[in-house]
């Protein structure tokens, strides 16, 4: 039924249990995994002088930090997804991986779409309410616009209450 998998992951424990759950499906279908982070871009903001206007110098500068920054998280997250195909290969599954800067949701589904996969497996970071609708959801914005079937997990187990 699943020949390809893809796990978006960011480097936390929620993530992690994605992949847990991505990785019993492989054995199950005998699937390869696609293991994907997408690092946002860092939003350099230029400083102002106590005159309001800001220093093309200060302003280039500022720039040039945040594109060594955002080189070394696209390199942070390479090693990271590297280890975990190891981690894969490891348990005989067939692994590779992609990382790409932008816009997590975007680049989830373009990931997707470019390596026809058939599932993705990701967690929600248990947002709800007010913080979800400002903040947004990468999980739901891909259940809604990718078209491809997509298991969420919960980034934490609820406690069932027992009643006596």
């Amino acid at each position: 039924m699943y020949k390809k998998i893809l796990v978006p992951l960011d480097g936390s424990r929620f993530s992690n249990r994605a992949l847990k759950y991505a990785v019993d499906l492989a054995q199950q279908y005998k699937a390869s995994l696609l293991l994907a982070q997408v690092v946002q871009p860092t939003r350099p903001i230029p400083p102002v002088d106590p005159t309001g206007l800001t220093s093309p110098v200060a302003s280039q500068i500022t720039y040039d930090q945040a594109e060594r920054a955002d080189r070394r998280n696209l390199s942070r997250a390479k090693r990271y997804l590297a280890g975990k195909v190891r981690e894969m290969k490891a348990k005989k599954i067939p692994a590779e991986y992609r990382a790409v800067e932008g816009d997590p949701a975007e680049n989830i589904m373009v990931i997707a779409r470019k390596n026809k996969v058939d599932l993705i497996v990701m967690t929600t970071h248990g947002r709800s309410g007010f913080r979800r609708a400002i903040m947004g959801s990468v999980a739901d914005k891909v259940i809604r616009e990718s078209g491809d079937p997509v298991l969420v997990v919960r980034p934490y187990q609820r406690r069932r209450r027992h009643h006596k």
